[in-house]
């Protein structure tokens, strides 16, 4: 999270970890395991935390807005993971890991599944009229997710920041972004 995959050695992650290098291979083979690790991790930390308000009873437009408020919480309190996974797309992009591709599609696929959930409700939110009809559901998400996403780039905790804060913070995140999404 701090400098950044391509400058960050397995060195730096044993210092930090107050631990040996070695101890950190006996559990990863290399780096891009180590990051694999860490972007699976943070995928099923937001998974885990906005799966239920999916099928919950009631409008589509309450369950989105849970869903981009616990999105957003789930960032902050979870911003190293969060921070280091946001690198996953530029390593697909640019083709740096080649010899991950199958591990790599494995984690692309992670995240189309997560996408549904938002396009999901998106579509219900369409026939029970609480959220506007979008030509492209998945660009609306993809969008969507996109602004949510932004969160963990520029947040930072404020010295003595507790729950409460972050969690007002995240339902204001929320009602800002989801404004042009209301029927």
């Amino acid at each position: 999270m701090q400098k950044g995959y391509e400058n960050t050695s397995m060195d730096d992650v044993a210092e930090r970890l107050g631990a040996t290098k070695g101890r950190v291979y006996h559990h990863f083979n290399s780096k891009p395991e180590l990051f694999f690790a860490v972007y699976r991790r943070a995928m099923d930390m937001l998974t885990q935390a906005v799966a239920p308000a999916v099928s919950r009873p009631g409008l589509a437009g309450d369950r989105l807005r849970d869903m981009a408020q616990t999105h957003a919480l789930t960032l902050m309190e979870s911003l190293p993971f969060q921070r280091t996974a946001a690198l996953a797309p530029d390593l697909w992009r640019f083709g740096r890991a080649a010899e991950h591709q199958a591990t790599l599609s494995d984690l692309i696929m992670l995240r189309d599944i997560y996408e549904a959930l938002f396009r999901r409700v998106l579509e219900d939110g369409a026939r029970d009229g609480s959220l506007r009809r979008f030509p492209e559901a998945a660009l609306a998400s993809r969008t969507l997710l996109g602004a949510l996403n932004w969160v963990a780039v520029w947040y930072q905790p404020r010295p003595g920041e507790g729950a409460a804060e972050r969690r007002t913070l995240a339902a204001t995140i929320a009602e800002t972004v989801l404004s042009g999404y209301r029927a």
